[in-house]
């Protein structure tokens, strides 16, 4: 340790042979990343080298290192954290994006849909009113005192035209549906 204080590379190189792998395996405990337990170790020995002057035994230089390398282990886990947490974060923000995208779309292609309906003629206006409310085409006879098959004959006419218009949009939207 005095050969270290005084600045001899050689008595530091044996310093960092002796406890090198011992703390790498202490940190790799933690760690659980080769690379990082040896970046961490790698660390830690730069750290005594510039506060070589401070330690003039053994013990007190074991103990530096083991708690250094424990410091840093522990700052490595907090950041990775933090890492973790801002990722999910974006994601959830990501996730977010599309499910608001997707509601402006479906809300939008919903916009046209009933544009589209208010623009049919009153009979297969109204059935195609009644039927998207979820009425089965004998219930929408009933309330418009018509026949069953009028209902069916007027959707026919209204799904035409609405496909007309709307194109590929009309198998998206009766896909919510």
């Amino acid at each position: 340790i005095e050969l270290i204080q005084k600045g001899s590379k050689k008595a530091f190189h044996k310093l960092f042979t002796f406890y090198y792998k011992p703390l790498c395996s202490f940190a790799y405990r933690y760690i659980k990343d080769i690379s990082n337990t040896e970046d961490i170790v790698q660390d830690t020995f730069i750290t005594f080298w510039e506060n070589k002057d401070r330690f003039t035994e053994l013990n007190p230089t074991k103990a530096f290192l083991y708690t250094s390398v424990r410091n840093k282990c522990l700052n490595h886990l907090k950041h990775k954290l933090v890492k973790e947490k801002h990722e999910t974060s974006l994601i959830h923000e990501l996730e977010s994006d599309t499910i608001f995208t997707e509601k402006v779309i479906i809300e939008d292609s919903f916009g046209q849909l009933y544009t589209e309906i208010n623009n049919l003629p009153e009979s297969p206006h109204k059935i195609i009113l009644l039927s998207l409310k979820g009425l089965k085409n004998k219930e929408i006879a009933e309330k418009l005192n018509i026949s069953e098959n009028t209902v069916k004959t007027q959707k026919k006419i209204a799904y035409s035209k609405l496909r007309e218009k709307l194109g590929n949009k009309m198998t998206m939207i009766f896909w919510f549906f």
